[in-house]
């Protein structure tokens, strides 16, 4: 039986551990670890704000090499590459029955409720891996995870031709539903971020126009989309964003809620105005059926994953890691495990 280093959370903080790989049952691979991304969830976790299941590893935006595979596994061989969707629904509550996978009610993810990538090894069903080319830099193969996701609220916004796009949150997920947002046929997309580097970025990766936020640039958004964008997708997991983006939103449009705004945390809104205004709020959980979506979007170079600021951290330095995605010193933080 292989020994590795892992780090798990203990339900109140990180603990680096040598522990034994467990046994891969018959439909399951084991996984040697190249790259796992610390995400905005992790974070939660650690502070409290959001669920997990200790003792666990955390770690759910990874990817890897198929070292051992099950007896029942035929499509996936030793060496092969993959990345891996950690959600796992249960296939036959009444949400996965509907193709609601995200909302099932058994739901379980890899590095939340079960071990996941913040490890030298870790054990996965094997339909949750997607194969790769070799050649496939890990770097943006651990961004599949959050891709797909951000691939799942870019369909719920339903682009149409012509539209302006307005995102709020210029951070690894803005970035992403900009690129999306490029692939389609909208006539502008603009992004409001308060950071000024990270507005610099979203302009080298395609933006229209880039606003810092707050009140003094509502005239300047809604003169530049002729009052209002179509479409506003929210990525920035602020309460406040949701305010500023239903008064940014034109008359008939859609506003996607994508960002994590802390739980219990309200805005004040006036129904009639819903109502008369004729707006569509839709809400965007998790990646139903995206994540092969993504994988061809990267593999195809659709998306570009490139050039992104992506600071790296060794397994011992998981403490420093959380702290970088915390403070945002960079765009993205990662776990480098080759």
């Amino acid at each position: 039986m292989r020994n590795m280093h892992a780090v798990v959370y203990n339900g109140k903080s990180l603990i680096l551990v040598e522990k034994p790989c467990r046994k891969i049952r018959p439909d399951e691979v084991l996984l040697k670890i190249a790259v796992c991304g610390v995400c905005g969830t992790d974070i939660k976790i650690i502070a409290g704000q959001s669920h997990a299941a200790p003792p666990v590893v955390l770690g759910h935006e990874f990817c890897g090499s198929v070292v051992e595979k099950g007896k029942d596994v035929t499509d996936l061989n030793i060496g092969d590459f993959v990345a891996v969707d950690p959600n796992i629904a249960c296939g036959h509550c009444q949400y996965c029955r509907r193709g609601q996978v995200n909302l099932c009610e058994n739901l379980k993810a890899l590095g939340v409720d079960i071990d996941g990538g913040f490890a030298e090894y870790c054990v996965a069903p094997a339909g949750q891996c997607f194969h790769m080319p070799l050649k496939t830099d890990p770097l943006q193969a651990t961004l599949l995870e959050p891709l797909s996701c951000a691939l799942y609220g870019f369909q719920k916004a339903a682009i149409k031709a012509a539209e302006s796009v307005l995102i709020f949150g210029g951070g690894m997920i803005g970035i992403l539903m900009l690129k999306l947002a490029r692939l389609s046929s909208a006539r502008q997309v603009i992004v409001v971020e308060p950071d000024a580097n990270r507005r610099k970025l979203c302009l080298k990766m395609g933006a229209d126009l880039v606003y810092d936020s707050g009140d003094r640039n509502v005239k300047a958004i809604l003169d530049a989309t002729q009052g209002g964008a179509e479409v506003v997708i929210e990525c920035a997991g602020a309460p406040l964003a949701v305010e500023q983006a239903l008064r940014m939103i034109k008359n008939g449009g859609r506003l996607v809620i994508f960002g994590v705004s802390p739980a219990g945390q309200k805005i004040p809104i006036v129904p009639y105005e819903i109502y008369r205004r004729d707006i569509n709020i839709i809400g965007s959980f998790l990646n139903p059926f995206t994540f092969k979506n993504a994988v061809d979007l990267l593999v195809t170079g659709r998306i570009k994953l490139n050039g992104l600021d992506i600071k790296a951290f060794g397994l011992t330095d998981i403490q420093v890691a959380f702290e970088n995605q915390k403070r945002q010193k960079s765009l993205k933080t990662v776990i480098d495990l080759r």
